[in-house]
């Protein structure tokens, strides 16, 4: 496991027990690319140039495990807005540096597991949540 992160929001807070985090930083830019004149072909190909419209995004996803029933409540109540419409989730773990980050629960997976005794294994659910970095508009 990476990490602990916990994810909060009005009165209620979830920690997942983390498998994988995977962290998303995108920026979108537009390529121009040139023509060549056919008299000029022969000194070879133009670089091409970009524009960077710095619409940066910021994305996470986790792949963790809750280990009770209450647990996978309050992740659901906090998905569909845990009474505060309208604002982020405070998004807090350890290895990152900016800790703790407002963000939004943009997707939620939860998978109910056996619970297998002979291996001491506690975990009952398996989550993925995708978490997307802005504010409201």
């Amino acid at each position: 496991m990476t990490s602990n992160i916990t994810i909060s929001k009005g009165v209620y807070s979830v920690t997942i027990k983390t498998i994988e985090i995977s962290d998303d930083h995108s920026n979108q830019i537009r390529p121009i690319i040139l023509p060549q004149v056919k008299q000029k072909q022969e000194t070879g190909a133009k670089t091409n140039k970009v524009i960077d419209m710095l619409k940066i995004s910021h994305t996470i996803q986790v792949r963790g495990v809750l280990t009770s029933t209450t647990d996978r409540n309050n992740l659901l109540l906090i998905f569909e807005g845990a009474g505060v419409q309208g604002s982020p989730c405070s998004i807090a773990y350890d290895t990152y540096p900016n800790s703790p980050l407002s963000m939004f629960m943009e997707k939620l997976i939860i998978t109910e597991k056996a619970i297998d005794k002979s291996t001491n294994n506690p975990h009952k659910y398996e989550v993925q949540v995708t978490l997307f970095e802005g504010e409201i508009a």
